[in-house]
């Protein structure tokens, strides 16, 4: 009877905390009490440190050749010239791959030609994720359909592969100008991924990828600039930005439990970066920079 009433107390207790925490923590996600002044100051602060980041790992990022964060250098520099990044993507496209995988540079440089056997054969041995990609750069010569890839489907992908989604979707909507329903499949999936970022409260990397895909997509007035300000706060002492929040990491991860603080990595910091010309360069209007 005594462990009963203990058990619950106990229950009690825990249904108070939430009551009183939910709130708190959704506020604290949600609601900006930052003036337009600060943070445009925050903004341009943690821009001229990240820029800093990518220019002393610059050996590292062309090492690794990740085509989607090379391809969003590229998009900063057209957004607003950075000697910098010009310099890394011009010697990427410049380095020789002489196998299938050179289709994948269509990405990084939309005006470049695709080989048709290359492209299918890449299709064939990559992931779903990457096989949508591949199909949004050259979709009349893929031997694949949106449809045997689910492509097309407002609600089936989840988490990292919905935004994944969303971002293969931008590709192709460039190569189909015009079309209404995917601009309202790509609106639509905004609009998912928009309702998840009001309940997440851990800053990792798929946080920031939800925001820049967004903003990618042109649909600025989903992103709440609370969630920018957050990311902004989550930079780390070096200028870069890592994939953990307290012990909490993205959710194709496993959590982490040590208290060693998030070490930068180019793929959170890069996406940040993106980000952050898109913020300040292509919508200030929509977070209080004009």
């Amino acid at each position: 009877m005594r462990i009963q009433i203990k058990i619950k107390k106990i229950s009690i207790v825990l249904v108070i905390t939430a009551i009183i925490c939910i709130p708190i923590g959704l506020a604290y996600n949600n609601v900006s009490l930052t003036t337009n002044a600060k943070f445009a100051k925050q903004l341009d602060l943690a821009l001229e440190r990240s820029e800093k980041w990518v220019q002393e790992n610059r050996a590292e990022v062309l090492e690794l050749k990740n085509i989607a964060m090379l391809t969003m250098l590229r998009e900063c520099n057209d957004i607003k010239a950075n000697p910098v990044f010009g310099e890394m993507v011009r010697t990427f496209l410049n380095e020789p791959i002489r196998n299938y995988t050179s289709c994948w540079r269509k990405e990084v440089d939309p005006n470049l030609p695709v080989n048709e056997w290359n492209l299918n054969h890449a299709i064939e041995k990559e992931c779903i994720d990457n096989k949508w990609t591949l199909y949004a750069l050259a979709p009349d010569i893929a031997k694949i359909t949106p449809e045997q890839m689910r492509l097309f489907e407002p609600q089936c992908w989840k988490k990292r592969q919905l935004t994944h989604q969303l971002y293969a979707l931008i590709i192709l909507s460039k190569n189909k100008n015009n079309d209404k329903e995917l601009k309202n499949l790509i609106c639509h999936l905004c609009s998912r991924i928009s309702r998840c970022l009001v309940f997440d409260l851990a800053v990792v990397d798929i946080y920031i990828q939800k925001v820049l895909f967004t903003l990618k997509a042109e649909h600025p007035e989903k992103i709440r600039r609370r969630w920018i300000e957050r990311i902004l706060e989550n930079q780390n002492d070096d200028g870069g930005w890592g994939d953990k929040w307290f012990i909490i990491t993205s959710d194709t991860r496993r959590p982490t439990f040590d208290r060693a603080k998030a070490v930068s990595n180019q793929h959170a910091t890069i996406q940040a970066v993106n980000m952050l010309y898109l913020v300040k360069y292509k919508y200030p209007q929509y977070f209080g920079l004009k």
